[in-house]
């Protein structure tokens, strides 16, 4: 699921009405033990207060531990002023090898410190990576001009692109966490995008959706426009599926995938069995669905994937502590916590496609709700066509003269 559309009443994240489904989407009994469930696990969240920056992204939040307020209070700011912290984090910095760490690394450094402090390590890792350090300076820069642009309707972005939008898991069911990704399609065709929605199965197999996004990548051929797909959560891997089945020979036209929260490589939650809970609350489930994403089939999926080159990947993802989590995830990101950092429904390092830019916003989780997601959709679709179109790094100005280079 992605981008949760909510607001605050009364100091709780309560959903929005507009949007919701019918009366038997959520019946009383179930939404009732979810609401108290959350409650519960909200109420008895602790922590440690602490303000810092990573990556230019500043936070002020409470983390679930000694070591974790250090690194981000003070060692992220070059204040070193406890010898045993620092020795313990330099020899951490010291063992890395240039590359993100995998979920093994970070579920280790969890152990060794704690679940925040491998989160909060693993956004400073995102961020020292060159390419991604100058792809987000452009995104402030697009998220800026757009905050103030878009809704006065003065964004308009290349016609000569077009944007294939593949939904989510139980898109058809689940319509007030903004699973059918209604919210950014809306907003790209606002500023002047013509979007195409994939009808996938909403709770079917990802290989079987995967066919789906074959077909419609494949409908889009002869359009005349350059194709940006953009996916979400269990989309992910349909879609990296689909762009490797389809190779480079029949994909020229493909210029971008946005792998949005991507569960490339599944989730623990299908592997601990949430779903006969979740089937109480959404109706029936197809199991084959389910079986789809268990980290074991996920994994040996994800090895096979081989995206074009000439594709160009840009994972976005939300990189929560425990003080930032939402109501709505608390439910599921505390049982994962004992596999390491996840954002409530994914582990971290397992949405990130390797050969991609990746985009972090610190604080968020799966529901990606820190901006406003018309807002950042519309800054995205900016600033992936800004570097399509601009390939060595030149400076381009959007109206208002905002350099996004």
């Amino acid at each position: 699921m992605l981008f949760a559309e909510t607001t605050e009443e009364g100091g709780h994240e309560t959903p929005r009405t507009k949007g919701m489904v019918d009366k038997n989407t959520f019946n009383g009994p179930a939404l009732i033990i979810i609401l108290l469930s959350g409650l519960l696990l909200l109420t008895s969240c602790a922590g440690l207060p602490v303000r810092g920056m990573v990556g230019g992204q500043t936070i002020e939040t409470r983390v679930d531990s000694e070591v974790a307020r250090y690194y981000l209070g003070s060692y992220l700011a070059g204040k070193h002023s406890d010898a045993v912290l620092d020795a313990r984090i330099d020899s951490v910095y010291q063992t890395a090898d240039g590359s993100l760490p995998d979920r093994n690394e970070l579920k280790q450094l969890s152990d060794d410190f704690s679940v925040d402090f491998a989160a909060l390590y693993f956004a400073d890792q995102i961020a020292r990576v060159p390419v991604n350090r100058r792809f987000r300076s452009a995104f402030e820069k697009a998220y800026e001009y757009a905050s103030k642009a878009f809704p006065e309707g003065q964004v308009r972005l290349s016609a000569g692109h077009e944007v294939l939008v593949v939904p989510t898991y139980l898109y058809k069911r689940f319509l007030a966490t903004g699973a059918d990704m209604a919210v950014p399609r809306e907003a790209l065709q606002k500023a002047g995008l013509t979007c195409h929605f994939v009808e996938t199965d909403d709770d079917g197999p990802v290989e079987a959706n995967a066919d789906i996004v074959v077909a419609a990548i494949r409908a889009h051929a002869k359009s005349g426009r350059r194709l940006i797909i953009l996916s979400a959560s269990k989309s992910a891997p349909e879609v990296a599926l689909a762009l490797t089945k389809l190779g480079a020979a029949e994909t020229p036209h493909v210029v971008a995938w946005i792998n949005a929260v991507g569960a490339l490589q599944g989730t623990p939650l299908a592997d601990d069995r949430i779903f006969p809970e979740l089937e109480y609350i959404v109706g029936k489930l197809d199991p084959l669905g389910m079986e789809s994403m268990t980290t074991a089939r996920s994994r040996l999926r994800f090895d096979t994937f081989r995206i074009p080159e000439h594709v160009l990947v840009v994972n976005y993802l939300g990189i929560p502590v425990s003080g930032t989590v939402s109501f709505w995830m608390r439910r599921s990101y505390a049982p994962m916590r004992k596999y390491g950092p996840n954002d409530g429904n994914v582990l971290l390092a397992d949405m990130i496609f390797p050969s991609g830019i990746t985009v972090f916003e610190l604080g968020a989780d799966h529901f990606m709700r820190n901006r406003p997601l018309d807002i950042s959709t519309v800054a995205l679709a900016i600033t992936v066509i800004n570097w399509l179109e601009n390939p060595d790094g030149e400076v381009l100005q959007v109206p208002g003269g905002v350099d996004l280079r």
